[in-house]
């Protein structure tokens, strides 16, 4: 005696939809931004300006512009240049001007330049050699445009 009868035989999977399939996004990282990584062992020549947070674990000889993306110089990686972002941590060695609303070295953080920022934090165990200087946002305001042209103001 048969427990099955010949219809029950056949394969009746039906095939996947592909409106069915729906692709997650990734629940730690806001839509419309990403991180480039620059990875321990590589490294780059040139001014980067990327489309969102950058981690550095390698090295970078240029000038990186993150406008108001987060720079984060990780443990053993290197900037040799001048970095302007909205937030800049160092933890590794960064060479050069740093322009930034929020800057902070870490403990095992080094920045040797001038450091340009409203917020300025040292870890214990971090360090700086070099100049702090005021921060000044490049943004343009509505009063600093005259007729669809900047003009200039003069600071003392």
């Amino acid at each position: 005696m048969a427990l099955f009868s010949k219809d029950d035989k056949k394969d009746k999977a039906e095939p996947v939809k592909t409106e069915q399939i729906k692709a997650e996004p990734v629940k730690n990282e806001p839509a419309g931004k990403s991180i480039t990584i620059v990875g321990s062992g590589c490294e780059i020549t040139g001014d980067i300006m990327p489309g969102g947070n950058i981690e550095i674990y390698g090295k970078v000889k240029g000038n990186i512009n993150a406008g108001t993306f987060k720079v984060s110089v990780m443990e053993k990686g290197v900037i040799e240049g001048d970095v302007t972002a909205e937030y800049v941590s160092v933890n590794g060695l960064m060479m050069g001007t740093c322009c930034a609303k929020n800057t902070e070295i870490l403990q095992k953080g080094e920045l040797n330049g001038v450091c340009r920022a409203e917020t300025f934090s040292i870890i214990t165990g971090g360090r700086f050699v070099g100049q702090s200087e005021p921060y000044k946002s490049n943004k343009v305001t509505p009063d600093s445009v005259v007729a669809g042209k900047e003009k200039t103001i003069n600071q003392k």
